[in-house]
């Protein structure tokens, strides 16, 4: 196979990863040999560093001017609103469309949406970054011993490994089926791989390293928004809990390998839950760097950067003094009354909507999200804006899927002390539920937690509560719901732009949104 020089400078940011003629390849940023790279662990920091800075592009969009919502990457907010039961202002074109899970919408050059989410049908991204992974572990593998130990040869490609399958479990989520290969300098046209088959791939591909990722960097400035192991750890356990959904018939041993990571991540004092659940730590835990976030990606105005507005569903959701101008006295949308009494019932305890939620259960405009508070003002017009960051994976997720998976192997009594460590942390009273009214439980408490934070709709999905008819998904919504026939020709997934065939036969489009 030909081989094609790749040389990512931390300067460059991946900015050149522009994409070629053939499927899948990437095009050399000049005509360096790569005997002229991969000298030194200076040169694998910056190449490391690269990869974070693209893949972040793909879950939101740094501005400088935030209030620009153009060529949106916003994956999170996507999640929180596909299928959710919202009512968002009729202004913001297209947005009821998508809540009903109308994807076209979103590629419509009439809408509003293209500008929000019209990009994430678009996989390039992700392949980049697969690539850029991927020869990342060939070159440090051929690095002389003499400029890198042993140790750290490991620990960089560990980190490239972890990178790669991200890709393809976000990849999955969103469009099923998925071209996978792990080989640097790739140049063939590849089909698309079933979706478990991808997950069984990238589940072996983790977990024969995780073990050489640290649980904790010795450099604080690393934490979380490098690599580390509970967050490979975090990602093989979502991985494995999505192929259970989908691989039917064979869902034990993905249960079992939750728990058992679950029980490993339990060893690692340096992850804990943030403590006790205030305004202040709510704070700081999205701001970042605490022992409960295993992975996020950063951005901070103090440095000259922001996220642009709708990275966050909440800029939907929230008004002044934590989003606009003075004027703002209202959200541009609000989640309909009937399910948030439902999350937060008025006579149960529960922090989080004393610290989260104000006029939740309203049903109007005056609904205000405050989950999101790290904020800064810029402009004349003195206009507040969020600098949270973008936490994928916490602590407090894990503990949940792991109660969910415990319960499915019918062991109740571990379920509960999972679940029960997050409903402590928020101030609300011990399940003691079992059976399929614990696993709706369950799900009740993942909804609650992660409210807002791109995990709803792909919990719908995957607990196939997206489908109409059945007792545990009627019991908490409205919501907007997929038929089974729909769902099984692909209405769950995202589209996949056609320049996704471009120079591969083998190539096809999700059939549902052709």
């Amino acid at each position: 196979m030909k081989k094609i020089t790749f040389i990512l400078l931390a300067s460059l940011v991946l900015s050149s990863l522009s994409g070629c003629k053939k499927f899948l390849n990437v095009t050399p940023i000049d005509n360096l040999s790569g005997n002229n790279y991969w000298k030194s662990t200076s040169d694998v920091e910056a190449y490391a560093n690269g990869l974070y800075s693209r893949l972040r592009t793909k879950f939101a969009t740094l501005s400088s001017s935030p209030s620009n919502a153009t060529t949106g990457n916003y994956l999170f907010n996507a999640a929180d609103l596909r299928c959710a039961p919202a009512v968002i202002q009729s202004g913001v074109s297209g947005m009821s469309a998508f809540i009903q899970n109308d994807v076209r919408a979103a590629n419509n050059t009439t809408y509003y949406l293209p500008t929000v989410f019209g990009a994430i049908n678009k996989w390039k991204v992700w392949y980049d970054v697969i690539q850029g992974a991927n020869i990342m572990v060939k070159e440090v593998g051929d690095m002389d011993p003499a400029v890198i130990s042993e140790a750290q040869r490991k620990t960089y490609q560990a980190e490239a490994i972890f990178l790669r399958n991200l890709c393809y479990f976000f990849m999955v989520r969103l469009y099923g089926d998925v071209p996978y290969y792990t080989e640097a300098y790739n140049e063939k046209p590849l089909p698309r791989m079933p979706q478990v088959q991808v997950m069984k791939n990238a589940i072996a591909d983790l977990m024969a390293v995780k073990g050489d990722l640290p649980v904790r960097y010795d450099d604080q400035g690393k934490n979380g928004n490098r690599a580390m192991r509970g967050a490979a750890i975090g990602l093989l356990m979502h991985m494995n809990q999505w192929a259970a959904s989908f691989d039917k018939g064979n869902e034990k041993p993905y249960y079992t390998a939750t728990v058992a990571l679950a029980e490993e991540l339990a060893t690692y004092t340096q992850y804990s839950l943030v403590r006790p659940f205030n305004v202040q730590n709510n704070k700081k835990l999205f701001k970042g760097g605490t022992n409960e976030v295993l992975f996020e990606f950063i951005a901070n105005v103090n440095y000259g950067e922001g996220f642009k507005q709708l990275t966050y569903s909440s800029d939907f959701f929230s008004h002044y003094p934590l989003k606009g101008e003075i004027t703002k006295t209202s959200s541009n949308g609000y989640y309909e009354a009937e399910f948030m009494k439902k999350l937060f019932p008025a006579g149960e305890p529960d922090l989080r909507r004393d610290v989260w939620l104000e006029t939740y259960d309203s049903g109007t405009y005056a609904f205000q999200l405050k989950k999101y508070t790290n904020t800064y003002i810029s402009g004349t017009n003195f206009t507040v804006y969020n600098d949270d960051n973008i936490v994928v994976f916490r602590l407090a997720d894990m503990l949940l899927l792991a109660a969910e998976a415990a319960n499915k192997l019918n062991e109740d009594d571990k379920a509960l002390i999972y679940v029960n460590q997050v409903r402590d942390r928020a101030g609300k009273t011990p399940l003691s539920s079992t059976g399929e009214t614990l696993d709706y439980d369950i799900y009740l408490e993942r909804t609650r937690e992660l409210f807002c934070e791109g995990q709803y709709y792909y919990d719908l999905v995957r607990t196939r509560r997206i489908l109409p008819g059945e007792t545990s998904s009627t019991r908490i919504a409205p919501g907007r719901r997929i038929s089974p026939a729909d769902f099984n020709n692909g209405a769950w997934t995202w589209s996949i732009d056609a320049s996704a065939l471009t120079n591969n036969p083998y190539m096809t489009l999700n059939n549902y949104w052709r």
